[in-house]
């Protein structure tokens, strides 16, 4: 049995874990996943259980917040162990969350194989010295191998553990399907249902609008252009966040340039990547964002921070775009975008979708895994 432990049902973990747990058969192995809350902070999504085909067990629990840092106690995931007696355990989220640390350092609850699902690359960690990075390494030293998205965390995770130990390739995935446009009338159909015009060039970035996120520097440098260069492009801001205000401050001296959309689900969201021509996301920090793989399914011309954990498996990998450089001066992909022709562009994006639906589809994450740890 593989047994999962995650800290929250997301939509896109959930997809792929019911095509992991459709898939396991094959393999000869089940699936169960264990969870350690519902939701958390800053998290727009719920707990669906009747839609989750997968086995799983919300744990009972403790949640704590302090000072930006949420977390998760459950102690009954040592009971869930021995009860489910997994022969592979992969432990994902924080390595710092007491379950985790339960979970994957305790000898009460041992399974035969435990891997580290691990995002964090060395441009995205806070502490690289000091009392937090010895124990950081100490926990990671304690599992036999790693699960990772991309190149960055799998040398992450091997300086941190200390010896040569296997390394298993475990990118996000998404539902390619949802995402993709079927026919050439949906990019016209989705911009009346957002009230957006036909003729503009169409850049959107989705996420917490943040200092993290490089969201007031994107807004900034786009607003900087001479309005030639802009006249008839339109920067589009979807999510919610700290930077907020700020960014309508720009967006009114814009005039009309700049637009925030606000919060929107995933059926929103989708919306907004079939109306767009353009993705952005101009991160200054992120192990390995999800949203510019949404939008590469949606064959987009992706615009992408280096500082990105998976910049090099979307951009280069996919010939899907242009790296960003420095996201405190992302002028000059907003140029490259702005000056590509409607032809460019949407050949860009094709070879985005292709990349994508290959390479980070539920299905094929799930099956990549399953080869990898039981026929390599």
């Amino acid at each position: 049995m593989i047994v999962i432990l995650t800290n929250i049902p997301s939509p896109y973990r959930t997809a792929f874990f019911d095509d992991l747990h459709r898939q396991s058969a094959e393999f000869g192995e089940t699936v169960h996943v264990l969870y350690c809350a519902p939701s958390e902070p800053n998290r727009f999504w719920g707990y669906h259980p009747e839609a989750m085909q997968h086995p799983h067990t919300m744990m009972p629990g403790w949640h704590f917040q302090f000072r930006g840092w949420f977390t998760h106690l459950n102690l009954s995931v040592l009971k869930e162990l021995r009860r489910l007696k997994p022969t592979t355990l992969i432990v994902g989220g924080a390595w710092n969350t007491p379950t985790i640390l339960l979970a994957g350092l305790s000898r009460l609850a041992p399974a035969p194989r435990r891997l580290f699902w691990s995002e964090g690359h060395a441009k995205a960690v806070t502490h690289r010295t000091g009392l937090i990075a010895w124990f950081r390494r100490r926990c990671y030293a304690k599992y036999q191998a790693f699960a990772v998205p991309n190149q960055l965390s799998a040398d992450w995770a091997l300086s941190q553990g200390g010896a040569p130990k296997p390394v298993v390739i475990l990118p996000n995935s998404v539902d390619v399907d949802f995402y993709a446009r079927n026919d050439v009338s949906d990019r016209s159909q989705a911009r009346r249902k957002l009230g957006l015009p036909e003729d503009l060039r169409l850049l959107v970035q989705v996420g917490t609008l943040c200092s993290r996120k490089g969201t007031l520097e994107l807004a900034q440098a786009f607003l900087d252009l001479p309005r030639a260069e802009r006249a008839k492009a339109r920067l589009v801001f979807v999510g919610t966040g700290p930077s907020e205000a700020e960014l309508k401050v720009l967006a009114e001296k814009s005039e009309g340039g700049i637009q925030l959309l606000g919060q929107k689900d995933a059926e929103g969201v989708r919306q907004v990547l079939l109306a767009a021509n353009v993705f952005v996301l101009n991160t200054k920090k992120d192990p390995n964002p999800l949203s510019p793989i949404e939008a590469a399914a949606a064959g987009l011309t992706i615009l992408l921070s280096g500082m990105a954990g998976n910049v090099k498996e979307i951009i280069t990998a996919g010939d899907a775009g242009m790296i960003i450089d420095d996201p405190s001066n992302p002028t000059a992909a907003l140029r490259w975008a702005l000056t590509r022709s409607d032809e460019e562009l949407e050949a860009i994006g094709q070879r985005a979708r292709t990349h994508a639906r290959s390479t980070f589809s539920t299905k094929a994450v799930a099956r990549g895994l399953l080869e990898q740890l039981f026929r390599r």
